[in-house]
C-alpha cells in the first residue's frame, strides 16, 4: 500500500468538493472510502481507479447516503435520549419522585415574590443557553479545521447539530408556553398560591432536562464531530 501524493489527494479532494455535501460525517467518510482504495493501487492506475469512484459516489448518490445517515441520526439521538432520560428514573430510582415533589412544593413555599420564581424556573434555561453557545462554537471550530484540511468551499455541519440544538431548544419553547399561559391561568387566588410550587417544580424539572442532554452530548461527542 502506498501513500498518495499531494496533487492526487488535491485531485480526490477536487472531485469530492464538486459533490457539494453538507454532512461532515458523510464528506469525511467519502473521502476515508476514495483514499484507503486509491493506496491500494499503483500510480499509473491512478486516474481510472478515480474514474471508477466517481462512477459509484456520483452527485445523487452521495445526497442518498447523506439523507439517510441525518435521517437515522435524528432517529439514534431520540432513542439514546430517551434511553438517558430511562436511566435516570428507573424503578430503583422511584424514591426520587416522592422527593422530587417534596423539594418542589419547600422550596415553592420559600419564594415570596412572582419574580423570584420567574427567576428560579428559568435559571437551568440560562445554564443551558450557555451551554448552547458553547456546543456551537466547539463544533463550529471543529468543522472549520475539516474544511481547510479537504478544501471544502460549500457550507459543512455535523448531522447531530440540527437535532441536538432541537433538544436543547424544547425546553426554551415550553417555557415561554408556561409563562403565556400563567398570566391566563393564575388568575384566581388559589391557582396563585400554587405558583411558586409550579415553578419550583417546572425548573427541577428542567435541571433533569439538562442534565440528561449534557449526557447525550458526552456519549455522542466521543464518536461524533460535535
Amino acid at each position: 500500500m502506498r501513500k498518495l501524493s499531494e496533487q492526487e489527494l488535491d485531485q480526490v479532494k477536487r472531485s469530492i468538493a464538486f459533490k457539494d455535501l453538507t454532512s461532515a460525517e458523510i464528506l469525511i467518510e467519502v473521502y476515508d472510502h476514495y483514499i484507503s482504495h486509491l493506496e491500494s493501487f499503483e500510480e499509473l492506475d491512478f486516474e481510472a481507479q478515480l474514474f471508477e469512484l466517481e462512477q459509484k459516489f456520483r452527485y445523487g448518490y452521495c445526497h442518498a447516503l447523506q439523507a439517510k445517515f441525518n435521517k437515522e441520526t435524528r432517529k439514534d439521538l431520540g432513542k439514546l435520549h430517551w434511553q438517558v432520560i430511562q436511566r435516570n428514573f428507573c424503578l430503583p430510582r422511584i424514591l426520587y419522585a416522592l422527593g422530587f415533589m417534596s423539594v418542589a412544593f419547600y422550596l415553592g413555599s420559600t419564594v415570596e415574590s412572582g419574580k423570584e420564581a420567574a427567576i428560579l424556573m428559568f435559571s437551568p434555561l440560562i445554564i443551558l443557553a450557555m451551554f448552547h453557545l458553547y456546543f456551537l462554537i466547539s463544533s463550529s471550530l471543529r468543522i472549520k479545521t475539516i474544511k481547510r484540511s479537504l478544501n471544502q468551499k460549500s457550507s459543512l455541519k455535523s448531522s447531530l447539530l440540527y437535532p441536538l440544538s432541537e433538544r436543547m431548544y424544547l425546553p426554551m419553547m415550553m417555557s415561554y408556553s408556561i409563562v403565556w399561559i400563567s398570566d391566563m391561568m393564575f388568575a384566581t387566588e388559589i391557582i396563585s398560591n400554587l405558583a411558586p410550587q409550579i415553578a419550583t417544580t417546572f425548573s427541577i424539572l428542567f435541571f433533569i432536562y439538562m442534565i440528561s442532554i449534557l449526557e447525550v452530548w458526552k456519549i455522542k461527542s466521543k464518536t461524533t464531530l460535535l
